[in-house]
């Protein structure tokens, strides 16, 4: 059996929640998610965890939480290998990238997606997707995860998501880090309600 890599990277899932509905409708008919709101733990404002899970639900999804920081690698492992889809919400991209490595889940993960395993990106769980998430200091404070030395990203695309572009609160930050990494790297610049499907090596940019 051949298995693609499906994934869809938002900025704002409420806010492309009928992007993803879509590509849900397409590729799967399971009504479970493994939602994974870890990177907001150190964030203050919290608020649209609540309108994403309902957004999830207003479509029939069942929502399990599964905060990663808080259970074992035994523990996460198991709760990936029985998921058919999986979230990763906003937040702190590097706290983020710390708790998944603090439970060894990035060889993991990418595993499970690159065989089949449904994945949805917010922000931060878009921002991860790509082969290192540095370039991402620019608009979210590494000092949050001490323990983090290596910026490594799941390397499941060859681009570097800039999410929230043109959005307030995040003019600035986003265009601060275009100017300084265009010619540096590949840069994907999606705003709140655009999206990118990602299929194998293929991508496109979706509004």
């Amino acid at each position: 059996m051949i298995f693609l890599k499906n994934m869809i990277l938002t900025s704002s899932l409420y806010e492309s929640i009928e992007l993803v509905k879509n590509f849900l409708n397409k590729n799967t008919e399971s009504k479970k998610i493994l939602f994974i709101p870890t990177a907001t733990n150190v964030d203050e404002y919290k608020k649209y965890i609540h309108l994403t899970q309902k957004a999830f639900e207003d479509f029939g999804y069942e929502v399990e939480n599964f905060d990663v920081s808080i259970f074992s690698e035994k523990t996460a492992k198991e709760k990936l290998s029985e998921a058919k889809i999986i979230f990763i919400s906003g937040g702190n991209t590097f706290y983020l990238l710390q708790e998944l490595k603090r439970k060894n889940l990035i060889p993991y993960l990418k595993e499970r997606i690159e065989n089949g395993l449904l994945y949805i990106g917010e922000s931060a769980g878009s921002v991860i997707a790509a082969p290192d998430i540095e370039y991402a200091s620019i608009v979210d404070d590494k000092t949050l995860a001490t323990e983090l030395d290596d910026y490594t990203g799941l390397n499941l695309v060859d681009f570097y998501i800039v999410p929230h572009f043109e959005e307030e609160p995040f003019v600035e930050g986003s265009r601060n880090m275009v100017e300084l990494y265009k010619d540096k790297l590949d840069l994907k610049l999606i705003n709140n309600k655009e999206a990118i499907l990602v299929e194998n090596n293929n991508f496109t940019i979706i509004k």
